[in-house]
């Protein structure tokens, strides 16, 4: 083999190898289940995740939780589940019991949307309601999922 064949052989060799390194790096792997949900089956990108509610320091401290995307908040002896980020620049939401809403926590003239307890926006400059989820207590096991 001479050199000028050599070198050939390798850089087309070295060319295969990053070509085959970058594809897999850029390829969707949609099938595996988020780490932060594993209750998801493969495929799925619905929140549907359950949980116990005495294990949740949060929860019981503040009455409210961020888990998997959703807000879940304790109001009377029903839970309330909702989208986690504001629909108006996506900061993170917070809940009052006081007057049961869920303002967001992003503060200032611009911002400071407010959404009831049926995830309605009643202040702000949000032009979107929350999405919400379902809620399903069994025991302490509280189930938070879309339809």
């Amino acid at each position: 083999m001479d050199r000028k064949e050599f070198i050939k052989t390798i850089g087309i060799g070295t060319g295969a190898i990053i070509f085959l390194a970058c594809a897999g790096g850029c390829s969707s792997d949609s099938d595996t289940p988020s780490p932060n949900n594993p209750n998801n089956p493969p495929g799925n990108t619905k929140v549907d995740f359950t949980f116990d509610v005495t294990s949740d320091s949060d929860l019981q401290n503040n009455g409210w939780t961020i888990r998997n995307g959703a807000i879940i908040a304790k109001s009377g002896n029903a839970y309330l589940a909702f989208q986690s980020k504001c629909t108006h620049q996506g900061n993170p939401l917070t809940y009052n019991a006081g007057n049961n809403t869920f303002p967001c926590s992003q503060q200032g003239p611009d911002h400071g949307s407010v959404f009831n307890s049926t995830g309605v926006k009643i202040a702000g400059p949000a032009t979107e309601n929350l999405k919400k989820y379902n809620t399903t207590l069994s025991g302490n096991n509280l189930r938070v999922f879309e339809a």
